[in-house]
């Protein structure tokens, strides 16, 4: 990455966080989400007069916005310049995921402040977005793809993910077809950055890597102990297992940001 464009890294995610940010409540205070209709109630926390429907839920995917700052800052100061990957050499790549850990505030935060079926579509397609990114540029190391067809398959999955959505049923543990879509490019790109690891030899901090999946683990089995009715649940209380869900999938986040920056030649 030239390092006169390094700072610009910093400031168009920042200026990406603060029109997403900005929209979200305007949006909220128009009504431009439409009228509520109990989407999101089913993760434990009691809808609330007000604008902010579910507080705790809401204001904990700042820590999304947090998150991809932060990438951003460490990327725009060349704290890892000295390893030779996608991430300190593409402009197009310290951007396009500090910018994506930023959005995903703002998309599930329409869900949980207005409980609309908008605000739902907005939080499955950050959860697609992430998922999709993770297994794109797995993918992309492993078969030495070009941006451009890192960009295809990224916008395949998404397409892919959102067609999976429309299958209304039951499915245990992850309850709904958008969230097994969701979980499946998990696992491919879990599956891809092991044999980025062990068959492509790439070099890179492999600690990262688990932490990022002891976290979301962790927010998993969090997520499913705190749904409506379950023991856990308080719908009063602002300590909110899904709250933590989404702090816990931002540190999975950065962890996996810094595995990804920490690649370098032998």
């Amino acid at each position: 990455m030239n390092q006169h464009k390094k700072p610009a890294v910093f400031y168009i995610t920042a200026s990406v966080a603060t029109i997403s940010l900005s929209f979200f409540f305007l949006a909220v205070f128009k009504g431009w989400f439409g009228p509520a209709t109990d989407v999101g109630g089913a993760f434990c926390e009691a809808a609330r007069p007000g604008m902010i429907k579910q507080p705790a839920n809401t204001w904990s995917n700042m820590a999304f916005v947090l998150a991809g700052l932060t990438m951003a800052w460490q990327m725009s100061t060349g704290r890892f310049a000295q390893n030779k990957n996608k991430f300190t050499q593409s402009h197009f790549t310290a951007i396009f995921f500090s910018v994506l850990v930023v959005l995903l505030g703002p998309g599930s935060m329409a869900m949980h402040a207005t409980e609309t079926q908008i605000g739902g579509s907005l939080d499955m397609l950050s959860m697609y977005l992430v998922a999709s990114f993770a297994a794109s540029y797995a993918m992309q190391r492993f078969f030495n793809w070009q941006n451009w067809q890192f960009f295809v398959s990224f916008l395949l999955i998404i397409i892919f993910c959102e067609w999976a959505g429309t299958f209304h049923m039951h499915i245990p543990l992850v309850h709904y077809a958008g969230n097994a879509a969701f979980g499946l490019f998990l696992i491919v790109s879990a599956i891809f950055e092991l044999l980025n690891g062990y068959v492509r030899h790439l070099s890179m901090d492999k600690k990262y890597g688990y932490y990022s999946l002891a976290s979301i683990t962790l927010a998993f089995i969090i997520w499913n102990m705190w749904l409506d009715g379950s023991p856990l649940c308080n719908p009063g209380s602002l300590i909110q297992g899904h709250a933590m869900w989404h702090m816990l999938d931002a540190l999975a986040a950065y962890f996996l940001f810094r595995m990804y920056v920490s690649e370098h030649a032998e």
